[in-house]
C-alpha cells in the first residue's frame, strides 16, 4: 500500500473534523456530500480516491460507529455517467467512455503484437512516427539556428497603408483584419519555422514558399494578386463577415470539396475518433487546434485572404426557436428538405465520405446550443485540469467528473445539429463543424489570455494519470496522425502569434444599440446583447418591437414582410470618422409609427475566380536515392512496409508532382532553404540526394553509382523495430499506402517487370 501523502493526510483530518461536528449536532448519519464540500472549500484540491481504505485509516480519533459509517459511505464519484446533469450530457459521457475503452483496448492489442514480433516498443502513447522527415529535436534546433543565421536581410519598402472608409454604425463589417494585427516574432528554435509539408508550418515565413511568395523585409509578398502581402488569418463571427468575405469562404470550401482536399482532411477526423488523443481527454483542445490550423492553411492555398469564421451559437440560442435563425438560410449554412438533406445553399448536394449524396442535418431534436452561463463557467476556471479536462476517468482517478468542461458542453451543439454532425466519425462532413470548433478554440484562447501568463501557456497541461485518461492523451504522446507532433505542442503561442487571431464577439450597449451587422440585432432588455436575426416567416415571439427579422418585422410573433418597428425611441449615436467625433441624432419613433430605417437588402457578391492561389502540394516523394533501384529489383513486394513509406513514388503508391526522368532538378519547393540549414549532410542527406540534387551540387554523381556495390544493389536500411512499428500500426494512412503498393506490385507482375533491373 502506498504511504499517505501530505495532501491525503490533510484531506482526512478535515474529514474527521466534519464528522466530529456532525456528531456534536446529533446527526449520526453522515452526509458525505457535506464532508466533500467542506474539504473542497478549505483545501481547494480534488477529492482523493475514496475507494482506498488507507485514505480513512489515519482517522484514529473517530468513534467506532462513525468510522463504520465512513467506510460504508466513502465511495468515489460514479463513473457510469449516472450523475450527469441532463440526458444530453449523459449520452455524451457514455460516448466518451466508449471511445476511451476502445482506445485502451487497441493500445493493449498493439502492445501484444509488438511484443510477439520482438521489435518496436509497446509503450503506451508511443505510437510509431510517420516517416516523413528523419530529424530529432536536437537536430531540429541546429537546423533552425543555422537558418536564422543565414536569413536574408535585403531591404525593402513596405506598401503604404490603405485608408479605411468612414464607419457605418449599422454595418461596421469590413474585409480583412484591423491594421494593428501584426505577427509576433517567434522565439529562436521554435518549431514550424521550416517544414517539409505546408501543414507543418507555424510561421508565415515558413508557408511563404508554398504560396509562391517571396520574403522582403520580414513580410511574405505573393506573386499573384499584385504582390499583396500574406497576412495572418483573422477569424470573425460568421455573421460579422462582409458579404465578400463570406462568399470567398464558401467558394474556398467548394474548391477544396471538388479537388478532394476537404474529404482528405475530413477523413483524418474520422480515423482518429478512436485510437488518438482527439477525444475523451485533455488532448481534445490541442488536437483540434492543430487540425483547424491545417484545414485553414488548405483553404488559404485556394484564397490567401480566407479565414475560418467562428459560429457563436449563443446568439442563436436566445431565439424562441433557433432553427429559424438567419444562420440556417441559403446565405449562410443552407436549408434542408423535409428529410434533413441539405439541398439549398453553398453546401447543397455535398457528397459525404459514407457515400450519401447530401449532408444530413436534424436540427433541434436533441442537445442545445451554447449559453452565456456555460462560457462564463469556463472562463471562471483557474486550473487547466478543469478546462482541458478528463472526460472519461476511471474509478481510481483522483479528479471528480467535470460536466462543465469544454469537451462536454461542445458536444451539445453536435447533438443539436444532428445528422452527420452528431457522431465524431462523420461530423467533419458538415462545414458547420469547422465553424463550431473555431468558436471552441476561441473559448480556450480567451481562457488562456485571461488566466495564464504568456510563459505558462506553453507549459500547463493536465497531469499524465493513467486512471484519468488513456495514454494517448498524455502530454508527450504523439499527436496522431500529425508527424513529429506531441499533444503538448498544441499549447504553443505561435498559433495566435503567427498564424491566426480572433475578432471579438459581437457586442452592443444602450448608447449604440446595434451589433454592426445586418444579420444581428441588439436586445437592450437587461444586459444588452447581440442576437441572431430571424428568417422570414420564422418564430420571433418576445421580440416584437425589435429589429429582429431580416428584411421584415416581427408581427404577432412571426416575421412578416415590411419595415421594422421599434418599441422605444432610438437614442443618438456617436459616429467616429477619422478621429473626429460627430453626434448624429436619431428620429423619435412613437410606438405606432413604423421606422423608416430598414435593413439593406442582401446583395450577392460575385464569386472570385476558381483558380488556386498556390499549387496543391503533392506529398509523393522518395526518401532515398536508391528507391528506383530497389523498386526495379522487386523490393516493393519483398519489403512492403518499409518501401510503402520511404519509396512511395518508385513503388507507384502515389503519383508524384515532378518529372521522375530529370535527376538534377530540385523536386521540393524548400530545397534552397533546406540547403542553407545544412540538410545536404547528416541524417537528412538521403532525402536531399533524391529530391534536392541541384541545390546540394550532386548533379555530377549518378544515383546508380551510389546504389550498387560489386554489381549488387545495396541492402535496404530497414531496421526491425521500424518495420514492426509500421506493420502493427493502427494508422489508416499506413494501411492505405500498403494497399496501394500491393496493387502496384500486381500491376507490375502482369507487365512482367517485377524483378528486372534495367
Amino acid at each position: 500500500q502506498e504511504k499517505p501523502t501530505v495532501t491525503m493526510r490533510l484531506s482526512c483530518l478535515l474529514t474527521a473534523l466534519a464528522v466530529f461536528v456532525l456528531q456534536v449536532d446529533g446527526q449520526m448519519e453522515m452526509n458525505m456530500s457535506s464532508v466533500e464540500d467542506i474539504t473542497r472549500k478549505v483545501v481547494q484540491i480534488p477529492v482523493m480516491n475514496r475507494t482506498a481504505p488507507q485514505a480513512i485509516r489515519p482517522l484514529a480519533t473517530m468513534p467506532p460507529l462513525a468510522k463504520q459509517a465512513a467506510f460504508a459511505e466513502w465511495k468515489g464519484p460514479p463513473r457510469d455517467c449516472s450523475d450527469a446533469p441532463d440526458k444530453n450530457i449523459f449520452h455524451t459521457c457514455l460516448m466518451n467512455r466508449e471511445m476511451d475503452q476502445m482506445t485502451r483496448a487497441r493500445l493493449r492489442r498493439q502492445a501484444q503484437l509488438l511484443s510477439r514480433a520482438g521489435g518496436g516498443t509497446g509503450a503506451a502513447g508511443a505510437s510509431p512516427s510517420s516517416p516523413r522527415v528523419a530529424a530529432t529535436a536536437a537536430r531540429r534546433q541546429v537546423m533552425l539556428r543555422r537558418r536564422l543565421q543565414n536569413q536574408s536581410r535585403a531591404p525593402s519598402t513596405a506598401p503604404p497603408p490603405t485608408t479605411q472608409p468612414p464607419i457605418n454604425l449599422d454595418d461596421i463589417r469590413i474585409d480583412g483584419a484591423p491594421n494593428w494585427q501584426q505577427p509576433v516574432p517567434v522565439p529562436p528554435f521554435a518549431r514550424g519555422q521550416m517544414a517539409y509539408h505546408p501543414y507543418d508550418c507555424m510561421t508565415l515565413q515558413c508557408v511563404c514558399p508554398f504560396f509562391q511568395g517571396a520574403m522582403r523585409n520580414g513580410t511574405c509578398y505573393l506573386q499573384q494578386g499584385n504582390g499583396q502581402p500574406l497576412l495572418m488569418a483573422y477569424r470573425k463571427e460568421y455573421r460579422m463577415m462582409s458579404d465578400n468575405e463570406r462568399n470567398r469562404w464558401h467558394n474556398a470550401l467548394n474548391t477544396l470539396k471538388r479537388n478532394g482536399v476537404y474529404d482528405q482532411l475530413s477523413r483524418q477526423h474520422l480515423e482518429v475518433g478512436v485510437g488518438s488523443g482527439a477525444h475523451s481527454g485533455p488532448g481534445f483542445l490541442t488536437w483540434h487546434r492543430e487540425y483547424l490550423k491545417r484545414f485553414e492553411l488548405a483553404l488559404r492555398m485556394v484564397d490567401p485572404g480566407v479565414a475560418i469564421p467562428y459560429w457563436d451559437s449563443v446568439m442563436d440560442n436566445y431565439l424562441p426557436d433557433p432553427r429559424d435563425s438567419i444562420m440556417f438560410t441559403n446565405m449562410f449554412a443552407g436549408e434542408t428538405d423535409g428529410w434533413g438533406n441539405v439541398v439549398q445553399g453553398p453546401f447543397a448536394y455535398w457528397p459525404t465520405l459514407e457515400g450519401r449524396g447530401t449532408i444530413l442535418r436534424n436540427l433541434g431534436q436533441e442537445g442545445q446550443l451554447f449559453t452565456e452561463a456555460q462560457i462564463n463557467n469556463v472562463v471562471a476556471q483557474n486550473d487547466i485540469e478543469y478546462v482541458a479536462a478528463y472526460t472519461a476517468p476511471l474509478d481510481s482517478c483522483p479528479f471528480p467528473n467535470n460536466y462543465g468542461a469544454i469537451e462536454y458542453i461542445h458536444s451539445n451543439i453536435h447533438l443539436w445539429i444532428g445528422g452527420d454532425m452528431k457522431p465524431p466519425s462523420t461530423s467533419a462532413n458538415e462545414p458547420i463543424f469547422f465553424m463550431h470548433h473555431s468558436f471552441v478554440d476561441y473559448m480556450w484562447e480567451l481562457w488562456r489570455q485571461l488566466k495564464q501568463p504568456r510563459w505558462f501557456r506553453e507549459q500547463a497541461y493536465a497531469p499524465d494519470i493513467g486512471t484519468c485518461a488513456n495514454p494517448l492523451h498524455f502530454s508527450y504522446s504523439n499527436m496522431r496522425p500529425f508527424p513529429y507532433l506531441q499533444n503538448r505542442d498544441g499549447l504553443s503561442n505561435s498559433y495566435t502569434d503567427q498564424m491566426y487571431r480572433y475578432a471579438p464577439r459581437p457586442t452592443c450597449n444602450m448608447q449604440t444599440p446595434t451589433c454592426g451587422s445586418p444579420y444581428l440585432f441588439c436586445d437592450t432588455r437587461g444586459y444588452p446583447h447581440c442576437v441572431a436575426k430571424v428568417r422570414m416567416n420564422g418564430d420571433c415571439r418576445g421580440y416584437e418591437g425589435f429589429n429582429a427579422c431580416y428584411m421584415g418585422r416581427c408581427w404577432f410573433g412571426r416575421c412578416m414582410p415590411g419595415p421594422a418597428q421599434f418599441r422605444f425611441a432610438r437614442k443618438a449615436r456617436t459616429a467616429i470618422d477619422n478621429g473626429n467625433v460627430t453626434v448624429t441624432p436619431a428620429p423619435s419613433l412613437p410606438l405606432t409609427t413604423a421606422s423608416r430605417v430598414s435593413v439593406k437588402p442582401y446583395r450577392r457578391v460575385a464569386n472570385p475566380p476558381q483558380k488556386m492561389a498556390a499549387p496543391l502540394f503533392v506529398d509523393c516523394y522518395n526518401r532515398h536515392p536508391c528507391c528506383d533501384s530497389w523498386s526495379d529489383n522487386g523490393m516493393c513486394g519483398d519489403e512492403p512496409e518499409w518501401m510503402s513509406q520511404y519509396c512511395q513514388a518508385s513503388c507507384e503508391v502515389c503519383v508524384p508532382g515532378y518529372k521522375k526522368g530529370d535527376e538534377c532538378a530540385d523536386r521540393h519547393l524548400s530545397c534552397s532553404a533546406f540547403r542553407k540549414v545544412g540538410m545536404c549532410l547528416g541524417a537528412s542527406s538521403s532525402f536531399m540526394q533524391e529530391n534536392c540534387r541541384a541545390s546540394c551540387g550532386w548533379c555530377t554523381q549518378r544515383k546508380i553509382d551510389v546504389c550498387f556495390e560489386n554489381g549488387e544493389v545495396i541492402k535496404i536500411p530497414a531496421e526491425k523495430h521500424v518495420v514492426n512499428s509500421i506493420r502493427y500500426s493502427f494508422d489508416k494512412e499506413a494501411e492505405r499506402k500498403q494497399a496501394a503498393l500491393e496493387q502496384a506490385v500486381r500491376r507490375r507482375a502482369r507487365r512482367g517487370t517485377g524483378n528486372r533491373h534495367d
